[in-house]
């Protein structure tokens, strides 16, 4: 029987309404995310989340070269968004191996979103599932692209 692993569960409250939060965060994702965080050997040129159920979630690199993260399981502007993440612990895309990247947008107020993202599905990782947790719980994993998308909202208001 396989071990449930917690999930990882961030978040973050951003000053702008909900549906311009949900839209940098998948439209414009390429503005914010983390150079660092990507499995290509070259630089990010765009990162692409197609809008709608089964899309795409990759990227393409300067060199013109692409890698996949996942697919969206659940498009729903401007309250929800969940993604495949299928990235092993070799930090390689797998078809096989499928975690479950949730954000949801909920409204704080005028003009303030809070913004919460989990993680789970992480006993897909198998062996690697503890220690790939630890990874994700970082300060530069889930909260530093969270903090990154806060900027990027910054940035565009």
């Amino acid at each position: 029987m396989t071990q449930t692993v917690e999930a990882i569960r961030r978040e973050v409250v951003v000053g702008i309404g909900r549906e311009r939060a949900f839209e940098i965060f998948t439209a414009d994702m390429t503005s914010w995310w983390p150079s660092a965080h990507h499995i290509g050997s070259a630089p990010i040129e765009r990162v692409v989340v197609e809008p709608w159920e089964g899309g795409r979630w990759y990227t393409v690199h300067q060199d013109g070269s692409q890698t996949s993260t996942g697919f969206v399981r659940a498009w729903e502007p401007p309250a929800r968004l969940v993604v495949t993440w299928q990235i092993g612990s070799d930090w390689k895309y797998h078809t096989g191996l499928v975690t479950t990247v949730e954000v949801r947008f909920d409204e704080e107020g005028p003009g303030r979103t809070r913004v919460r993202l989990e993680h789970r599905d992480l006993e897909a990782f198998g062996a690697d599932a503890a220690r790939m947790r630890e990874t994700f719980e970082q300060p530069g994993a889930w909260d530093g692209t969270l903090a990154a998308y806060a900027a990027g909202v910054e940035a565009a208001a």
